[in-house]
């Protein structure tokens, strides 16, 4: 099982993108336990050691079943896959290869592969096997909704992007978010891809969809800030410096920008909605309801900022 806490400390991730991507380590580690098991009655299929699944052993446990029974592609897949969520990049690559070399559609192997490629940043190495696992994923009726098809195309598309190819990232990018909506990773790459051929206003519309999903998503108001400064958007401006202060946990930098931005902009939601719980975090919980309240009169209808005007009014309330 995954720590998360214990894989930030080892893996460094402080920053926001830090942590989207430890969640989506921990999500691999599921989807990769998905590819390898699901939809198959693996205590039949699946080779067995004592009383255990492959997915209830330890490296150490796996290594030895592999050496004892070298051909079997399953234990190494669930091998690589061990070696993929502890870290060891090159022996999850070396295993998924050896697959590979006799079942070339494996698709356990494949995922393992490409993942392991990405982690290493040899973005062209994994192109061969991410394609090749969305060939054979994407002509499926439950296409639509398979989230191990919309983990490739998302890391399809980054490694695009890292190669320079953002008209290729796109389309694997709107490809994973036409499965998931929810994807911020997904719609801040998008937003990169876009920015790189200069189609700022839909860069800017994917920036602003990833931070409904996680409002202190720092490099995405990174991006927000290079366009509403390249179109001469001071006030706008005010609202991307104000949330990456937010994100930084600099609230009182945070506080200044924003109100600057919704005195210049009194009709625009996403500022009072930033400052609601940059007051928040401050503690002026009235202050914080005056501005999420603003807010829901211009998007009545946003979840994000329906749950905090819940939220707030919940504390208020408990102070009295």
């Amino acid at each position: 099982m995954f720590n998360l806490n214990r894989l930030v400390d080892k893996l460094g991730l402080s920053t926001t993108e830090g942590l989207l991507r430890a969640v989506r380590t921990v999500a691999v580690a599921l989807i990769v336990t998905v590819v390898l098991f699901g939809g198959y009655y693996y205590w039949d299929r699946y080779v067995r050691i004592g009383d255990r699944s492959p997915l209830e052993l330890s490296i150490e446990q796996l290594e030895h079943a592999v050496r004892e029974d070298p051909a079997n592609p399953d234990l190494r897949v669930a091998l690589a896959e061990r070696y993929l969520n502890a870290g060891q990049y090159e022996r999850a690559l070396e295993q998924a290869q050896q697959v590979l070399e006799v079942y070339p559609e494996n698709e356990g192997a494949l995922l393992v592969a490409g993942l392991a490629c990405m982690r290493l940043d040899r973005p062209q190495e994994a192109l061969e096997p991410l394609e090749t696992f969305v060939e054979l994923r994407k002509g499926r009726p439950t296409a639509g909704g398979d989230l191990v098809l919309e983990t490739a195309y998302y890391y399809l598309g980054d490694a695009y992007l890292r190669l320079d190819r953002p008209t290729d990232a796109i389309e694997m990018l709107e490809a994973a978010i036409t499965i998931n909506r929810t994807d911020a990773d997904a719609f801040y790459l998008l937003g990169r891809a876009y920015q790189k051929i200069d189609d700022l206003e839909t860069a800017l519309k994917c920036y602003l969809e990833a931070v409904r999903f996680v409002p202190d998503f720092a490099e995405a108001y990174a991006g927000m800030a290079e366009i509403y400064e390249a179109w001469g958007e001071p006030d706008y401006l005010a609202y991307a410096r104000g949330m990456q202060a937010f994100s930084a946990r600099d609230y009182e930098t945070a506080r200044s920008y924003l109100e600057q931005a919704t005195s210049a902009l009194p009709d625009f939601p996403q500022a009072f909605l930033g400052l609601a719980l940059t007051y928040e975090q401050l503690g002026d919980l009235e202050a914080a309801l005056e501005a999420a309240q603003r807010a829901l009169e211009l998007q009545p209808d946003d979840l994000a900022v329906q749950h905090t005007v819940g939220r707030i009014q919940t504390a208020l309330g408990a102070q009295q």
